[in-house]
């Protein structure tokens, strides 16, 4: 992205000001260019997007978030993401850089939407126009019914947000289908391809494949897999799950590969995007036999069920609604439960054994546990996830039964968690909302902390 700078007195190359400036000094390769314009000189300097977010990514662990866009058509409507305009009655631009500055013209040219800048560097990209309101600050607007673009985001806004962005991720919500497209037409696009990360388990892989599949249904486009899944095997997942796959009618020509899936996901439409999902995701003889055990467990009984995540939600620190309660968090609300509702037992889900141990001194026999292989905080030495802590201390075909074993005991769990009559979750996870799926809105109480929020 160029950033719009006053003159410095440096040695840089001089482009004349114009419409495409931007389209030049990109294809001209350099970082730095001072811009002659009538209506003042200004410069531009380059900074990658991968810059911009290096802290994140490293944090997140993705390969990408965001393209360097250096090659864009902002003309090229047709594949364009123009329906994220249909959220907003206004923008708000705090300041004029290269995005912006595509961004105001495109909304000008394509809605009726005015824009309100405090920048009035903007007129020399976009010229007057009768939509565009030069201000000192921002009109109070209705909440939620515009887009705030701005150069920074504070650190409290920690997650993708609808209403309030960077100029970066603004432009990528944008133009991010372009850039998957590498200068295929949108209508010969026929299927997306999800390309698993390594450190993706498999209730995320089920939710973004959903998430994927309804995103991009609105452009005939089918979203599926093919042969492994990260770090499972096709043959595993063909066993158990009901996953969408690509067969040899994808080709190169016709397929979107998604090899990043946060680029999709810091998209205002997989956001949007319906991700439920039904236990039918899960092979009859697997579901039939997770019910008859949940019969054979309980014969009847009324069950709490409990999710408490632990070890590798702290050792990855986690923030916002991804922070995990802890069982001290969570013991009052449990308690109260327990006295209002008469609950014969707990049914706790956690991989994190010193949660168990806790839970167990608490409760006593009311709690049931599945007997699965657990970890602790500070098994976590040299690792950070689970995944990685696996493949640490198994390899071959060690591995591969280990991790089948532990991904049918995830789902056990899970599912399990799903016939209880209540459900308490210890924060935002994709267990939490395999189980809400999995249950169909007929809990009789469910409730997620938020500690990060609680505690503000």
């Amino acid at each position: 992205m160029f950033k719009i700078l006053e003159p410095q007195d440096i040695e840089a190359k001089t482009l004349e000001h114009g419409e495409d400036v931007f389209h030049r000094a990109l294809a001209d390769g350099r970082d730095y260019y001072h811009i002659k314009c009538e209506s003042g000189d200004y410069d531009i300097q380059l900074v990658e997007n991968d810059n911009i977010t290096k802290n994140l990514l490293a944090k997140a662990k993705v390969k990408k978030i965001y393209p360097l866009y250096h090659n864009y058509d902002e003309n090229d409507t047709d594949s364009l993401y123009l329906e994220l305009f249909d959220l907003y009655r206004a923008v708000c631009i705090e300041t004029a850089d290269e995005y912006t500055a595509v961004l105001a013209k495109i909304v000008l040219k394509n809605t009726d939407i005015p824009i309100y800048c405090l920048d009035p560097r903007i007129e020399m990209f976009t010229g007057k126009h009768e939509k565009l309101h030069i201000v000192d600050s921002f009109p109070k607007l209705p909440q939620n019914t515009y887009l705030t673009v701005l150069e920074k985001i504070g650190v409290r806004t920690r997650k993708f947000g609808l209403y309030e962005m960077t100029s970066l991720l603004a432009f990528h919500n944008l133009f991010f289908l372009q850039d998957m497209l590498e200068g295929r037409k949108l209508k010969d696009i026929k299927y997306l391809e999800y390309v698993v990360e390594e450190r993706s388990g498999i209730a995320s892989i089920i939710m973004r494949l959903s998430g994927f599949k309804n995103a991009f249904a609105r452009f005939g486009i089918k979203a599926g897999i093919r042969g492994d899944v990260g770090r499972y095997k096709a043959e595993m997942i063909q066993k158990y799950f009901n996953l969408d796959t690509l067969g040899e009618e994808s080709t190169k020509e016709n397929t979107i590969v998604v090899d990043s899936v946060a680029t999709i996901v810091a998209t205002v439409m997989y956001t949007l995007a319906d991700k439920s999902f039904g236990s039918d995701v899960i092979k009859d003889q697997l579901r039939n036999e997770m019910d008859e055990y949940f019969e054979a467990v309980f014969n009847g009984k009324k069950v709490l069920g409990l999710l408490i995540r632990g070890t590798d939600y702290y050792t990855t620190g986690q923030v916002g609604e991804r922070i995990m309660a802890g069982v001290d968090d969570m013991k009052p609300l449990i308690d109260k439960w327990l006295e209002e509702e008469n609950y014969d037992y707990i049914f706790l889900a956690s991989e994190d054994a010193d949660v168990c141990e806790k839970m167990t001194e608490i409760y006593g026999k009311k709690v049931r546990i599945l007997s699965q292989e657990r970890h602790r905080v500070s098994d976590f030495k040299n690792v950070t996830l689970i995944s990685e802590l696996e493949k640490a201390e198994k390899s071959g075909s060690e591995y591969e039964d280990t991790l089948e074993d532990t991904t049918i005991n995830y789902f056990y769990a899970l599912y399990m968690l799903s016939r209880c009559d209540s459900f308490m979750c210890s924060g935002q996870c994709n267990g939490y909302d395999m189980v809400c799926n999995f249950n169909e809105n007929r809990f009789d109480r469910v409730y997620k902390f938020a500690i990060a929020l609680d505690k503000k």
